[in-house]
């Protein structure tokens, strides 16, 4: 299927879906500019993705995921103008991008994208 666009008024209800179906999985983060692309995670647990609001609209995503000594626990997109969920035909989400006011876009993907009915919906990171 590939990329849809969310609009802006679903963001934060599609944001809080993502992090229920999504947390744990283990997540590769990517930031694209006009300098190129750069691996900012690779294949961390994926916390949650959560927008910052003032005034009424969402002015920052914060991408937080397990830390580690080398690596920050949050990522942040400050100044978002879009999101996109990365789609297969059958509606298995393989990713998330977000793209700021200059243009960078920061990608989330997932390193196996299960169907979500294949799931018993407690993350491996969950389990006690």
């Amino acid at each position: 299927m590939g990329f849809r666009e969310i609009w802006v008024s679903d963001w934060e209800s599609f944001l809080a879906e993502f992090n229920r179906s999504h947390r744990a999985w283990l997540t590769t983060v990517e930031r694209t500019d006009r300098a190129g692309t750069r691996v900012e995670a690779r294949a961390r647990s994926l916390d949650a993705v959560e927008g910052e609001s003032a005034a009424g609209r969402v002015v920052a995503i914060v991408i937080t995921l397990d830390s580690d000594a080398e690596h920050p626990a949050a990522l942040r997109v400050e100044a978002p103008v879009r999101i996109s969920v990365d789609e297969t035909v059958e509606g298995q989400v393989r990713g998330v991008e977000i793209e700021d006011a200059q243009g960078t876009r920061t990608r989330l993907t997932f390193r196996t994208a299960p169907p979500l009915e294949a799931l018993d919906g407690i993350a491996p990171g969950e389990v006690g």
